[in-house]
């Protein structure tokens, strides 16, 4: 579904990413691992077009030109960011709103002349939004402004606009970094849902290793921006270069 190839990035005389090839098939997940460093939200960044970026991204067959955003979400990849992107001033509707790309029958023109029309396509808009609000478990807040949301809350406003974006594929970047013990199972249980109703493709970056092993099939794990290891989760643990990766400043110092 998504192929990266040879994806380097780099700013200035520093190499970020470093000849990183990866490749997420039909509602697979995988787990993008490393430590702080490492060029995991890089490669993200680059997949989206958001940095400059040198190699081949490839979505269903269809190739993505790197360094301009927006290219692979017309595509059907969506993110998330590692602190919640969401509209304090507008209400949790909204917010879900405003990520829906129909922009069909919204012209001056169009509201004099078919107005019906019009009507009706809004009206399916936001069906789809507050099922999305229902997905992410938030029906109750759909006029709601965003900024009187709990962190828990704000992130799964996030995830529900991703949702109602229908996705393809989906980057998180540690979706469940901040959220407690019982906020991350609920997330688990929302992407294990997602997912088994023909949800996306998914690629999580994240650093709690119990909500990648319950979600990930495989996983990738990068160091000073190379890749060091792929495969299960149970094995690229027990990948000496990995545990070193982790604890090797630490069992050095």
């Amino acid at each position: 579904m998504l192929e990266a190839v040879d994806i380097t990035v780099r700013f200035g005389g520093v190499t970020a990413v470093d000849g990183v090839s990866l490749q997420l098939d039909h509602h697979e997940i995988i787990g993008l691992i490393g430590p702080n460093g490492s060029g995991k939200s890089t490669f993200i960044n680059a997949v989206t077009g958001l940095v400059p970026a040198t190699g081949k991204v490839t979505v269903d067959g269809h190739r993505v030109k790197l360094g301009v955003a927006g290219r692979a979400a017309r595509l059907g990849v969506l993110r998330t960011f590692q602190t919640p992107q969401v509209h304090d001033g507008l209400t949790c509707l909204e917010n879900v709103l405003i990520g829906l790309q129909d922009r069909s029958l919204r012209s001056v023109p169009v509201a004099w002349l078919r107005r019906p029309s019009m009507l009706k396509t809004e009206r399916r808009r936001w069906e789809t939004a507050m099922a999305a609000l229902t997905f992410a478990r938030l029906p109750d807040k759909p006029h709601v402004l965003a900024g009187s949301l709990s962190y828990g809350e704000r992130r799964r406003l996030e995830l529900a606009r991703v949702y109602a974006g229908r996705p393809t594929v989906l980057l998180l970047d540690e979706p469940a970094a901040g959220l407690n013990q019982r906020e991350t199972a609920d997330l688990v249980e929302l992407l294990t849902t997602w997912r088994a109703n023909e949800g996306p493709a998914l690629l999580l970056v994240e650093h709690k290793i119990d909500f990648l092993e319950s979600l990930c099939h495989r996983m990738v794990v990068l160091e000073l921006g190379r890749q060091i290891a792929a495969g299960e989760p149970a094995a690229v643990w027990a990948d000496p270069r990995v545990m070193d990766a982790y604890l090797g400043a630490a069992s050095h110092a």
